[in-house]
């Protein structure tokens, strides 16, 4: 029979199953400070975000494959700014591991589980010793190693490998790890946005952050004035000047709109120097830069 959660101990959505990285990201910022529920999908952790589920974690980038398109994706949907918040984020080294049913060896692999970012994560080392190998994009990294264990996958499980964490072969049976750090090179790291339900609820973090005085933007054009995609990148251009912040990236995607080649933008800003209150600088730059045509949602700050 299944615990009830902990009341006292608030409930954090990560990508699962047991065993992830998002897990283990989530373990170091909050120990056992919050009860943990595995969620199948990044997009399944924000629709839990609610007052029974007021924490989450979500990947957002990697160091060696770049941003995570989902995450970005999901970050364009309204809710996003007005629910539910990005509070803050951790890094993490990754460090990736080729796992097997016990005994299987290299010869025998015809199929590679895993997400789509530790696939790209481990390019080199696939091509060089698995090239004939298929490549088969999972949810998650650990449910690569669960598909495994208890036969689910569509394969045979003995001529399957799974990249992920070595940790896998504590949570699910009969699994070993054949190959330990196959990422593409030693600095491969992840970075995961801290979300909550509410921009006021309390992060109970077994670790104290560093002060960042950083923020997350969704710019997104009009387009009721059906001017061209260029001219609207020479509204955002415009809006970027007047912000009078500084600028630590920018990402894009397809807006949600029909309109052809049309895009929402995502502004990290920041403050690294300033004396001034970080909410209130940031509220003056937000005011500042009010431009017709241009609309803005404050994702989060931290």
């Amino acid at each position: 029979m299944r615990e009830a959660p902990d009341p006292i101990r608030p409930t954090l959505a990560f990508l699962g199953p047991a065993g992830t990285f998002s897990h283990q990201a989530a373990f170091d910022c909050f120990g056992t400070s919050v009860e943990y529920v595995s969620k199948q999908t990044i997009e399944a952790v924000f629709q839990s975000l609610s007052p029974d589920v007021p924490l989450g974690i979500v990947p957002q980038e990697n160091s060696t494959y770049g941003s995570v398109v989902e995450t970005y994706n999901l970050l364009r949907d309204p809710t996003i700014g007005q629910n539910n918040f990005i509070r803050s984020y951790t890094v993490l080294a990754i460090r990736h591991c080729l796992v097997v049913r016990q005994g299987v060896k290299l010869e025998n692999i015809d199929h590679v589980l895993s997400h789509e970012q530790a696939l790209g994560q481990c390019r080199s080392f696939l091509a060089r010793l698995l090239p004939q190998a298929s490549l088969v994009p999972t949810d998650s990294t650990a449910s690569a190693a669960e598909e495994i264990s208890n036969g689910t996958t569509a394969f045979d499980p003995y001529r399957c490998a799974a990249i992920c964490s070595s940790i896998v072969t504590t949570v699910f049976e009969g699994l070993e790890v054949l190959r330990q750090n196959i990422q593409d090179g030693e600095a491969n790291s992840t970075r995961f946005f801290i979300v909550s339900h509410g921009s006021n609820t309390t992060l109970p973090l077994s670790q104290v952050f560093p002060v960042r005085r950083e923020a997350l933007l969704r710019i997104n054009t009009s387009s009721e004035t059906h001017g061209t995609s260029e001219y609207e990148r020479s509204k955002f251009a415009k809006f970027i000047k007047a912000l009078d912040l500084d600028i630590l990236r920018i990402d894009r995607r397809p807006a949600l709109h029909a309109l052809t080649f049309w895009d929402v933008y995502f502004l990290e800003v920041g403050d690294i120097d300033g004396n001034t209150p970080w909410s209130e600088k940031l509220s003056q730059a937000l005011q500042r830069a009010k431009y017709p045509g241009v609309e803005v949602a404050l994702l989060g700050k931290w």
